[in-house]
């Protein structure tokens, strides 16, 4: 099992994620049900408006008694105040100290937890150089889900082979989720498919996959996986192949029209990759220029499309490109089920 920071190894899942919010705010959210506390994805903090929580396929109020509610009137605000002792607590009372992190409108926490900011943004020249005036906080809390990726993965390796795979799917469906899982197996190993365990290297351009804190992943991504934490994909690609000798490169995220340059270097150099992009399906993913010429380059073997229709990662179907026949079509499969 995963060890998590020294300093506290219990942040992991629910009772890990309460640890960081100030007593107030605890003492609400600690009487959410155990049943719904497994299914709770983020927690939302806006300033003068009602504390939100994120079930996946919906979002409750809550107020102050810790009942859920529909009812902006009755569920509890976030002042000011609640908010700043909140990020002072994310930021153990020193934000300075984390400034370069703020610049990219997130934190990374111990155990892997993920805290999302808006504000007021400052410039230096044509980079942002800090977030202040924080308005809006968005908690992720790091839970995998083990597993999830054992139903598709005889689709995604053959004879010794991974192949060439690009996760498709819309904003919060589970693309991390699947990639950090399947990560995970081929880098243990799954013996009954003929998978030995292979080196897999990853580029975390933004600390979502392995959940890197100050640089060591505080999520469960195997143990033949190496990582760069924090680093472009552009960069990070070239760095793993000079340096690291891996069978597979995966990375979050593609999908700018500098994106398709690196998958090819990547496959000019007899390496597979897996990544994952944001499309709500084939036709939305070859409109974006950056996928389009991934796909029409006949790079990607596997195409998987993700969504939320009978829950957070519904698998919709596998292909062997963009107009290959359907592999697999599942309509009751969710990575949360």
């Amino acid at each position: 099992m995963i060890k998590h920071h020294p300093e506290n190894p219990n942040y992991k899942g629910w009772s890990g994620a309460l640890c960081f919010f100030p007593s107030g705010l605890r003492q609400v959210l600690i009487k959410v049900p155990p049943k719904l506390q497994a299914e709770l994805i983020e927690i939302r903090l806006r300033v003068n408006q009602p504390l939100e929580l994120n079930f996946g396929v919906k979002y409750r109020l809550i107020r102050e008694d810790g009942q859920l509610t529909d009812d902006p009137d009755q569920a509890l605000r976030i002042g000011t105040d609640d908010l700043n002792k909140t990020l002072n607590a994310f930021t153990t009372g020193s934000i300075y100290a984390i400034e370069q992190e703020l610049a990219q409108g997130y934190l990374t926490l111990p155990g892997g937890h993920r805290v999302g900011l808006t504000g007021q943004v400052f410039y230096d020249g044509e980079s942002i150089r800090i977030i202040r005036n924080i308005s809006s906080i968005n908690f992720r809390i790091a839970r995998p889900v083990l597993g999830i990726a054992r139903p598709i993965l005889p689709f995604l390796w053959r004879k010794g082979h991974f192949f060439k795979t690009l996760i498709l799917g819309a904003p919060a469906t589970g693309k991390t989720s699947l990639l950090r899982e399947i990560i995970r197996e081929v880098s243990v190993g799954v013996p009954e498919l003929g998978i030995s365990g292979i080196r897999v290297a990853v580029v975390d351009e933004r600390s979502e996959i392995a959940g890197g804190y100050r640089g060591i992943p505080q999520l469960d991504i195997g143990p033949r996986t190496d990582v760069l934490d924090g680093c472009s994909k552009r960069d990070g690609v070239y760095l793993l192949l000079r340096t690291m000798n891996p069978q597979l490169i995966a990375t979050d995220e593609i999908g700018r029209e500098e994106d398709w340059a690196i998958i090819e270097d990547i496959i000019n150099a007899g390496v597979g990759f897996i990544a994952t992009a944001h499309a709500g399906s084939l036709t939305e993913a070859a409109l974006r220029p950056g996928l389009k010429k991934v796909l029409e380059m006949g790079a990607v073997e596997r195409i998987v499309t993700l969504s939320n229709r009978l829950g957070i990662g519904t698998i919709e179907s596998i292909k062997p490109g963009m107009d290959g026949p359907e592999l697999f079509n599942s309509k009751a499969v969710g990575l949360g089920r």
